[in-house]
């Protein structure tokens, strides 16, 4: 069996199986080419054969015979131009359906069940009362879709603030490493290890900082020793006034600081807070200041000279407020 042959029976059982399902071409108002092409190649065969049969005769037979051949094919050839013209012609199409179809039937109210069963049109009053609960009902599915955006948003707001606080330590993260590595952290994607730990650490001060003085820092420094200290401290204010100073010389703007409080260039680096160790503010050396003999005297020194207020000059002259005498 022939490519074609098999294309040809493909067809065929394609064929019998849409017909099976929808019903035959010809009673939805097409026509069925396969089988006007199977009927061509008949008429083709049977002349085929009776042009064989009329060759063994004479010459002049067959040549008469010829020009009636010649003949009938220019007039079949003529008849299928006229049927080709025939089927450019727009012609109505029919469907005939039938199968149930699937749409579902409209739905009806027990209002409207009543009134079909009273016999009366609907008054204008019971109108406006269906559209006012339809409208009712529409605006209820729009607040409450609404209300699942709004709270769509706010989750998504609480989480992109959380990545903007925590985004100095997982910018500091390293690629896994051997130890990290796991079986169970090798598809997560929430930070692990120093950075899991920093960032618990900054959600539990956070929560802390509501109720606490120090603003969710510890009030102790963890204990370590003096003199490794202050190394730390030493190279840490070293470091910063380094950056500080490439910063002013390639003409970059720093972001302020406030008073009393440093620069933070570890943030996100090791498991625990440099804050911890070392604080968050400069140390500042207490000064004495001899300010003299508490005399009671009358105004201020400044470098302006002496500032008597209006107060001062009332009270000497004994103007202001008048004296209380006891009674007896």
């Amino acid at each position: 069996m022939s490519e074609d042959d098999e294309y040809i029976k493909a067809l065929e059982i394609q064929r019998r199986n849409f017909e099976a399902q929808f019903g035959s071409i010809e009673d939805m108002g097409f026509e069925d080419k396969s089988k006007t092409q199977v009927e061509l190649e008949d008429e083709d065969e049977r002349s085929s054969q009776d042009s064989s049969d009329q060759s063994s005769g004479e010459d002049e037979e067959d040549s008469e015979f010829d020009e009636i051949d010649s003949d009938s094919n220019e007039e079949e050839m003529d008849f299928l131009g006229n049927d080709e013209e025939q089927d450019d012609i727009p012609k109505p199409k029919v469907f005939k359906l039938n199968d149930s179809s699937n749409t579902p039937l409209p739905v009806v109210s027990k209002q409207d069940r009543k009134l079909l069963k009273s016999g009366r049109a609907p008054t204008l009053l019971e109108i406006s009362k269906k559209e006012k609960l339809a409208a009712k009902q529409q605006s209820k599915q729009q607040s409450a879709k609404s209300k699942a955006e709004d709270e769509e948003n706010l989750a998504n707001d609480l989480k992109l603030q959380r990545l903007l606080k925590e985004s100095h330590i997982l910018a500091n993260t390293l690629e896994y490493s051997g130890a990290d590595l796991t079986l169970q952290t090798i598809d997560f994607d929430d930070p692990t290890g120093k950075a899991r730990r920093r960032a618990l650490d900054s959600r539990i001060r956070e929560l802390a900082s509501t109720n606490s003085r120090t603003g969710g820092l510890p009030k102790k420094l963890e204990k370590m020793p003096m003199a490794m200290r202050k190394g730390m401290i030493k190279k840490r204010d070293e470091r910063i006034k380094k950056y500080e100073q490439d910063a002013r010389d390639a003409g970059i703007v720093l972001s302020k600081v406030r008073k009393g409080e440093l620069r933070d260039l570890d943030a996100g680096r090791g498991s625990t807070s440099s804050s911890d160790r070392l604080g968050t503010g400069k140390k500042i050396d207490k000064r004495i200041r001899d300010r003299g003999l508490k005399i009671n005297g009358i105004g201020r020194s400044t470098r302006n000279g002496l500032v008597i207020s209006q107060g001062e000059i009332d009270r000497v002259n004994r103007g202001g407020k008048k004296g209380f005498r006891k009674r007896r």
